[in-house]
């Protein structure tokens, strides 16, 4: 009978013997999808959000307080010039106003009085039979009137505009966009009432950043293209290019003018904008996938693909300069030229020096492209 020893000396010379039987698995060389990069000699374009808004909004208000006693418009009202917007209670103003009549009656009679009094004491001076200060304070008293006079007249045209401002109309022809109050409801002066859109100029308005807005300038041409218009496009010029940020915000506001699709558009529609800017030195010059840059403590890099014939090829890595997020993709101001074949799949899972097969034709997306383009992992790259 063996020993425990025995059978132990035993199975391990089997293990042994059963490893070196054991095949070794050959070693998969992955496929990689890859773009060829070309050189941006034309325009550049860069696409921002905006809103659009009619040519000519006008917000409309009282320049008096009080209650509301009518609003014969609604939403959507087409209106002309002079069209009644809202009226408010003028029994106050109406009182103020007779009021004021009042008090400029009263100092029309005083002022008279004065008048007849200083005229006297001047013929009784001429027959020196007054005395120089009997005048002196007889014509005080006149011009006293007549000043007194002139503030009650004031008054009273005053009081007529009060009166009149109790009774909101509009300013011009156009179409009523919102109506922010309701009958019987107490407004204070400059409380919005209404919203009017006048003209037939629609306007996109949008905010862009620093780096952009020195290369926008008035006049310049541009697109619109509204989802909800079933992703139409209509051109437009630029009318208007701010020259200092809003709010405390980082943007600047630009206004573009549509010139066509006015009858479809409608103010409050979203819209993207698009900006041609002419290529420049400066600008960019080369845009990738945002998968193809990835980032380490070492900073941004790319994989560059070297081609060995017999759909092999080797990758390396590359150190790039990125700008910023275009609408094709991520700017790359440095690392690359036209011709350079750049990984676009799996940079995370790839490692300079790698091996790779290489597919028939760029931009293809072969079966299992170095794994994790399979599950969507990407790298995160922020400029």
């Amino acid at each position: 009978m063996a020993t425990k020893p025995t059978l132990l000396a035993m199975a391990a010379v089997l293990a042994i013997l059963g490893c070196e039987d054991e095949p070794e698995e050959p070693e998969v060389i992955r496929p990689v999808r890859y773009v060829m990069v070309e050189g941006s000699d034309s325009a550049t374009q860069r696409t921002f959000s905006g809103v659009a808004k009619s040519g000519q909004e006008s917000r409309l208000s009282f320049q008096v307080s009080g209650q509301v006693l009518s609003v014969p418009i609604n939403v959507g009202d087409t209106v002309k010039k002079g069209d009644t917007i809202a009226r408010m209670d003028p029994a106050d103003y109406a009182l103020q106003l007779q009021n004021a009549q009042a008090s400029a009656a009263q100092s029309r009679a005083q002022e008279r009085n004065a008048k007849a009094t200083y005229e006297r004491t001047r013929a009784l001076y001429e027959n020196q039979n007054a005395s120089r200060q009997d005048l002196d304070a007889d014509r005080t008293a006149y011009e006293s009137g007549r000043a007194g006079l002139e503030s009650a007249n004031q008054t009273i045209r005053l009081r007529q505009n009060q009166l009149g401002y109790t009774h909101l109309k509009a300013p011009e022809a156009g179409t009523i966009a919102t109506v922010d109050i309701e009958v019987n409801e107490y407004v204070q002066a400059g409380e919005l009432v209404a919203t009017l859109l006048a003209g037939d100029q629609i306007e996109v308005s949008v905010s862009v950043p620093a780096s952009v807005i020195r290369s926008i300038e008035k006049g310049a041409e541009a697109r619109a293209r509204f989802d909800s218009l079933d992703k139409k496009t209509f051109s437009g010029k630029v009318t208007e290019v701010g020259v200092a940020s809003v709010g405390g915000a980082t943007t600047f506001p630009v206004t573009l003018r549509l010139t066509e699709g006015q009858d479809q558009v409608r103010s409050g529609m979203s819209a993207d904008v698009t900006f041609i800017f002419a290529s420049t030195k400066e600008g960019p010059k080369y845009a990738l996938p945002i998968s193809a840059v990835g980032e380490d403590r070492e900073g941004r890099f790319v994989f560059m693909l070297q081609s060995e014939g017999d759909g092999l090829g080797t990758v390396h890595r590359s150190p790039v300069e990125v700008g910023e997020i275009l609408s094709d993709g991520i700017e790359i101001l440095a690392g690359v030229k036209p011709g350079d074949l750049v990984v676009t799949a799996g940079v995370s899972r790839i490692y300079d020096g790698l091996q790779v097969r290489v597919p028939a034709h760029a931009g293809s997306e072969p079966e299992n492209v170095a794994e994790d383009q399979a599950t969507g992992a990407e790298a995160d790259v922020t400029p």
